[in-house]
């Protein structure tokens, strides 16, 4: 049977940056602290859209061992969603996760949704319940987070944070989330100390690279900054963000 909650998880947070909460794209992205003005478009680099499409490949596995029942509910949210009607998907899914309450992609896909809806705290809650039934799920904390830092509540973001790169501290996915939370706390030297533990962690970002680079041109390290730059356009040839910041570096 088609999977269509993986569908409608994509559609609300999967590859789509506009899906993202606000705060935290600005925080991943760009690598500047929450008040920051933002100066460069948003671009996921390579390394995040494969981690973002290995989750969605792990997404679909589980869901095909669903139970009839519990497919056929899941193409009602897919209807739901298509028609433009969120609320009725979210009724669904409620009934979904009564159904299955140990099932911890349902908890999170609420979550989404609570967090697109705008009920953020809604959303912290339901991610947390997610992360309990399914601790090693990376996402559901980088989810977690996002609506944390929507919340403006950072302090509680960097401890999701953490939790997740005690958990996987050699993910610099991870990692870079927890640099650009010290970062928008203003904890500058913690930040640049976990950016220098990114960069040498797994995979390989230039995405992370940059918002290094980003940090250590606000701190008046050109030279640095420059290194950083070159070497994310050595990790992915052609990455814009990069590339961008380079040529607006002086000679």
């Amino acid at each position: 049977m088609t999977a269509t909650l993986l569908r409608a998880c994509r559609s609300l947070s999967g590859l789509r940056l506009a899906a993202i909460p606000g705060l935290l794209a600005v925080l991943l992205l760009v690598g500047q602290p929450a008040h920051a003005q933002q100066a460069q478009p948003l671009e996921f680099d390579n390394a995040y859209k494969a981690e973002l499409a290995s989750e969605s490949a792990a997404l679909r596995t589980r869901i095909q061992q669903w139970p009839a029942p519990l497919q056929d509910m899941n193409q009602q949210i897919s209807a739901a969603l298509r028609a433009n009607d969120p609320a009725q998907a979210q009724r669904i899914a409620e009934a979904l996760s009564q159904r299955e309450p140990g099932n911890a992609d349902i908890k999170n896909f609420l979550g989404k949704l609570q967090s697109i809806n705008g009920q953020q705290a809604a959303a912290v809650k339901l991610f947390d319940e997610a992360i309990t039934l399914a601790p090693d799920n990376r996402w559901f904390y980088v989810n977690k987070a996002g609506a944390q830092a929507e919340l403006r509540d950072l302090p509680n973001a960097l401890a999701t944070a953490q939790a997740l790169t005690a958990r996987y501290p050699q993910w610099s996915i991870g990692l870079n989330l927890q640099a650009a939370l010290l970062d928008g706390l203003d904890r500058i030297p913690e930040a640049l100390k976990v950016y220098d533990q990114a960069v040498h962690a797994t995979p390989p970002s230039a995405q992370i690279l940059t918002n290094q680079g980003l940090l250590l041109r606000r701190l008046g390290r050109q030279a640095d900054a420059r290194a950083s730059y070159e070497a994310a356009l050595r990790v992915q040839p052609g990455y814009s963000r990069a590339q961008a910041e380079l040529a607006s570096l002086p000679r």
